[in-house]
């Protein structure tokens, strides 16, 4: 008894080193939004939940499979095929357009779902074959940015009232119950936790490891292609190329939100978090004209901070509950 009271709860490791960047980066938006007035109008806070909107739905893919301690480098590209298809497709019908972009999306997700559960591939090196196939695929439908893209479907997708985006936000709200719901209300989120925590563990109890896995490929790959139906409205065309920086932000986003890349640990909540921390400095970055240069390089500055982070929060924990 006395050498369990000895270990430290997962409640008190878990946020540790997070906390700290939490605490930086919101101190330094606080600084920010003081020393510019443009951020706080309504106009500009509009533009910030514009930009939340792709990443979320992103983001929310990549932490299902974070949690099943996989990683999806393919999302990037299921967005770029998603504009290229859409742009071929939903003139000529919107619905059966729509349709179409997110069976790829569910169809590029399952290839990379039976690739590392069937065939035992590396998480990183199937869904990086994916990102390259993908993105060949998406240049033979649109070598170059274009397409016909119905103004309904564009008023639809980006409707307003004043300057208010309220479609999006409905958007924005609804990824984020289904996430919760699917993460914390159902048998499928309880067996996720389970599988990413010990997958041998999670067998042994009954829990069909690679039905689960699968899913989260598929459920990401979805997500990208309603990420890319997005985009697709809101550059008016299919371009091969939009979505080249979402594979990396999605990956941060969950990270910075508190998921573990070991599985396992993380959820909804905490990546909603990190979308919002990350739309709000893309922001901020454009509004003080850095140079599109430099916010690549701080973008993978902080991507580089906040996984050395959350290696060094499991390898304490590790240790801790080793002794």
């Amino acid at each position: 008894m006395a050498a369990s009271n000895n270990k430290p709860s997962f409640d008190n490791l878990k946020n540790q080193p997070t906390t700290i960047l939490y605490l930086g980066l919101i101190s330094f938006i606080i600084v920010l939004m003081i020393a510019l007035p443009q951020f706080r109008t309504a106009r500009n806070l509009s533009n910030i939940l514009l930009r939340a909107v792709p990443l979320l739905a992103v983001s929310f893919g990549q932490t299902m499979v974070l949690l099943g301690a996989g990683i999806d480098l393919s999302v990037g590209a299921v967005i770029a095929l998603s504009t290229t298809v859409a742009s071929v497709s939903v003139d000529k019908s919107i619905i059966g357009g729509i349709v179409l972009v997110l069976a790829s999306g569910m169809a590029v997700g399952l290839i990379n779902g039976l690739g590392v559960t069937i065939l035992n591939i590396n998480p990183f090196l199937m869904t990086l074959g994916t990102t390259i196939i993908t993105g060949g695929i998406a240049l033979y439908i649109r070598p170059y940015p274009g397409g016909i893209i119905p103004l309904e479907y564009v008023d639809f997708v980006l409707a307003k009232v004043g300057v208010f985006p309220l479609t999006p936000f409905i958007l924005f709200i609804v990824i984020i119950l289904l996430g919760l719901i699917l993460l914390r209300k159902s048998r499928f989120g309880r067996h996720l936790y389970a599988v990413g925590g010990n997958s041998d563990a999670a067998r042994l109890a009954g829990i069909n490891t690679k039905f689960v896995l699968t899913g989260t490929y598929i459920t990401s790959g979805f997500f990208a292609a309603l990420a890319g139906l997005y985009m697709t409205a809101r550059i008016c065309c299919g371009d091969p190329a939009v979505g080249a920086t979402y594979q990396m932000d999605s990956i941060a986003a969950a990270v910075l939100g508190g998921t573990a890349l070991t599985g396992g640990r993380g959820g909804m909540e905490g990546t909603v978090i990190g979308v919002i921390l990350l739309a709000m400095l893309g922001n901020i970055f454009n509004l003080m004209n850095f140079n599109i240069y430099w916010q690549n390089i701080l973008r993978g500055v902080i991507l580089v901070v906040v996984v050395s982070l959350s290696q060094l929060r499991a390898r304490k924990l590790k240790e801790n509950y080793s002794r």
